[in-house]
């Protein structure tokens, strides 16, 4: 038998366990000596200790989760989403290791964490971009040229993080007075769009370098770096337009050489698109892609990882389905921690799934989602009730969280029909 590393924690870590269980392979987990959050582990075959505090010195640290691998004696380190799957120095440890990777090479990873690097080869395969700069001279140069606002993003950053609009002179003023209290290079700037909204275009590409489609979804609601809600299949687009971002997805990762899956978002408005990131991870709302395609996609990144060529049409993603995700995210308290969860309840409702590992009764250190809310339906309106429903009816006291502001939102959109809630958000 096998044995595979799940390299993370939570909710994607148990989920990661029950597939290699599935596939015949022996799974172990890790788990922070600091992180008290550790049902993650309670399936799997055995766990490895991770010392340090800290994402970075923990779950992320890509030294301490190599030295698991080995003494664990994993064939193979799985890591879901998040900044350790982005890292290329995980691929890169682990091949000197003789321990594969469920994902893509070290090369690609690099390429396209990278913004700057990213979107130059986006560009140069013909895909439209937006007015850009790296570093304080540039950046000064492109807002002296484009005028304000734009975006500033580190220019390795991950998951959002890090990222500010500049509005105004005071604001640009103040981003590069940081900048320059650190490296300027470090800093990536770009043109604002105007009520733009992202959609991402998730694929899978086999070793043959074809091209499979996993489904398309928007961004509804975004509070900052964090996506609180997610809709599948896309409405906001017009269809030439969404099947030109599908062509450019599929363009951007052939280029690039990527196999396995992978999302490449765009920044939509005005009519047109332009090319923001690509992600060869996992991504958050892969729970959607299964939901329209029937495929377990843990289970296809094994697959893709060891070689595999799908067969034409082996991947159809059925848009009669309709998703919508919430996520509800933890809002920090004044040390920066989440606190403790001392009540939870996720009241069952039709067509809702949970995507949830939290431990009530342990303090939330590292976690920064109390579960994801998945609802499946025959139309957005009907998705977008369950949600409402099932966020609304959610107990969840101890910490703070953003359940109200997904209830409000889903409320004033226009897209839930009158009554579709129950009133008493529980908190």
């Amino acid at each position: 038998m096998r044995r595979v590393l799940i390299a993370n924690r939570g909710a994607i870590a148990a989920r990661a366990v029950d597939t290699f269980r599935t596939l015949g392979w022996s799974p172990i987990a890790v788990a922070a000596v600091s992180d008290p959050q550790r049902l993650h582990t309670l399936a799997a075959d055995g766990h490895e200790w991770l010392d340090g505090t800290g994402l970075d010195g923990t779950y992320d640290h890509v030294g301490r989760i190599v030295a698991a691998a080995r003494r664990c004696g994993a064939d193979a380190v799985y890591p879901g989403y998040g900044a350790l799957a982005e890292d290329p120095a995980l691929p890169e440890r682990l091949a000197e290791a003789g321990i594969a990777f469920i994902g893509p090479t070290a090369g690609v990873l690099a390429a396209a964490q990278d913004k700057d690097h990213a979107v130059a080869t986006a560009g140069r395969l013909g895909l439209p971009v937006l007015p850009h700069a790296t570093g304080r001279e540039a950046i000064t140069g492109l807002v002296g040229e484009i005028g304000l606002p734009v975006i500033l993003k580190p220019v390795t950053g991950c998951g959002g993080l890090g990222v500010r609009i500049v509005h105004t002179e005071a604001d640009a003023a103040r981003a590069l007075a940081l900048m320059d209290a650190g490296d300027g290079d470090d800093w990536y700037a770009e043109r604002y769009v105007d009520r733009g909204h992202v959609v991402g275009v998730t694929v899978a590409v086999d070793a043959a370098g074809t091209v499979h489609p996993l489904g398309e979804r928007e961004s509804l609601l975004v509070d900052g770096s964090m996506k609180l809600l997610e809709a599948s299949p896309v409405q906001g687009v017009a269809p030439g337009l969404l099947e030109r971002m599908r062509a450019d997805a599929a363009r951007l990762v052939t280029g690039m050489g990527l196999r396995g899956v992978a999302t490449v978002e765009f920044i939509v408005g005005a009519g047109s698109h332009w090319f923001l990131e690509v992600n060869g991870r996992l991504p958050l709302a892969y729970r959607m892609c299964e939901a329209q395609t029937g495929r377990d996609v843990i289970a296809l990144q094994t697959e893709l990882a060891q070689g595999a060529v799908l067969a034409p049409g082996a991947l159809r993603v059925d848009r009669e389905v309709h998703c919508l995700e919430a996520r509800l995210f933890i809002e920090p308290g004044p040390d920066g921690r989440g606190g403790l969860i001392t009540s939870l309840t996720l009241p069952p409702e039709p067509g809702v799934t949970y995507n949830c590992a939290l431990d009530t009764g342990r303090p939330v250190v590292l976690d920064n989602i109390v579960t994801q809310v998945l609802a499946c339906a025959d139309s957005r309106a009907a998705a977008a009730g369950a949600v409402l429903r099932a966020v609304e009816g959610s107990g969840i006291s101890g910490v703070a969280h953003c359940a109200e502001e997904i209830a409000v939102w889903l409320r004033g959109s226009g897209i839930v029909p009158e009554r579709a809630g129950s009133q008493a958000l529980g908190v």
